[in-house]
């Protein structure tokens, strides 16, 4: 056994360094059939340098079998990733690996690794994790996609001022009841209530390119009468600068709810409408994406949860 000192003054031993002529004697012999102790007394080193050579040349024979690892990111490949995230963004990495592989795009020993196309989603294709929405697959049925090509085609030659949008939204009423409690391992969580159950509140909202036009906080859920009943006051408006919120020529979009098409709401509201040149339509099924109320609901929903004590004790003025 050759053995050095370190910096330390330690022992190690130093059999690595030993000249190539005896590695291959080493090789010989424990080809041959001889125990690597044989060996070692045969060339009288030590055990540990002959279980090192071994292992050196186990790893290279290893590495040469091996496939040499070839990776390929090329346009075509970004492509094909691109387009199976866009047509299903959830889709899992292994997923697509079986996509490039089925589609013949990449060479089974040119796939790519999970790391490598999680980087191409960031730094080639510019994606982001975000929470996905969920679209209705009644949405896309042929005779709803007809419907709503319809719908676009009906108000393209109508001026974007003159569209009002008219939806209902609901919220709840934050009580401040805590939802999650400790409790002992295998028992449930009872506690006092601390407020009164949730009292729902609807917002009727009509809404324009320009903002709110106006709305009304309607305690509990809305009905026919109370759409009817906004709009009585809705086409009496006039803005601060003297004009009517719904002028002649203007058209008012709303969605499908049932009370919307009631046996004599639906009559009266047109009538109601056409009195002052106004057209009222209706959206297509499964289309929230063609009411910009949404968007002012999303708003108002964002400010309650931030201001929960405020919503909890003057909802209609939080709203």
């Amino acid at each position: 056994m050759q053995l050095c000192r370190n910096r330390d003054g330690k022992l190690f031993d130093n059999s690595r360094n030993y000249p190539k002529l005896l590695r291959e004697e080493v090789l010989d012999l424990n080809h041959n059939g001889m125990s690597q102790r044989a060996i070692a007394r045969e060339l009288k080193t030590s055990c540990c340098f002959i279980q090192n050579v071994l292992a050196d040349y186990d790893s290279a024979l290893q590495h040469l079998q091996d496939p040499p690892e070839r990776r390929i990111m090329n346009p075509e490949v970004i492509s094909c990733i691109e387009t199976e995230k866009l047509m299903k963004p959830s889709v899992y990495v292994r997923e697509l690996q079986d996509r490039l592989l089925f589609d013949g795009v990449v060479h089974p020993l040119d796939l790519l690794s999970k790391s490598a196309i999680s980087k191409c989603f960031r730094e080639d294709l510019y994606m982001t994790k975000k929470k996905i929405q969920q679209i209705p697959s009644e949405s896309q049925r042929n005779e709803n996609i007809h419907r709503q090509n319809e719908f676009l085609e009906s108000i393209s030659d109508l001026e974007p001022g003159t569209l009002h949008c008219f939806d209902e939204g609901s919220v709840v009423k934050t009580t401040c009841n805590r939802k999650y409690r400790n409790a002992p391992r295998g028992e449930p969580a009872f506690e006092i209530q601390w407020y009164a159950l949730s009292v729902p509140y609807t917002i009727n909202l009509l809404h324009s390119p320009f903002g709110i036009d106006f709305m009304n906080v309607l305690e509990g859920p809305s009905n026919g009468q109370e759409l009817l009943l906004f709009f009585e006051e809705a086409v009496n408006l006039t803005r601060a600068v003297g004009s009517p919120v719904l002028e002649r020529g203007d058209s008012v979009i709303m969605d499908n709810c049932a009370f919307h098409h009631g046996h004599f709401v639906e009559p009266i509201l047109t009538a109601l409408l056409a009195n002052c040149r106004i057209r009222l339509l209706f959206q297509p099924p499964y289309s929230p994406e063609f009411n910009t109320c949404e968007l002012c609901f999303h708003d108002i929903k964002e400010f309650l949860r931030r201001n929960q004590r405020l919503a909890e004790e003057e909802t209609a003025y939080a709203i």
